[in-house]
């Protein structure tokens, strides 16, 4: 099954009460996969990074970004 990582992590940050998505650092000092895929949301404009530490990174979906979900949801792409 292919999975759109795209509209999964957009509505995991859509879903939170605060409209935020964080993902920590892997007991080995790397980052799990996801952060390249949030840092490439955040390229588009879909994410705005909040906040960066040296354990975690926390973006908040943008207008954009809900935009794109509903998108998903109408059978868009």
């Amino acid at each position: 099954m292919l999975v759109n990582h795209t509209r999964r992590l957009l509505n995991k940050a859509a879903e939170s009460g605060d409209y935020q998505i964080s993902i920590q650092r892997k007991p080995n000092a790397s980052w799990p996969a996801d952060h390249s895929r949030l840092t490439a949301l955040e390229s588009v404009g879909h994410l705005e990074r909040v906040g960066h530490g040296d354990e975690c990174a926390i973006w908040q979906i943008t207008s954009a970004g809900l935009t794109q979900l509903h998108t998903f949801a109408a059978g868009g792409v």
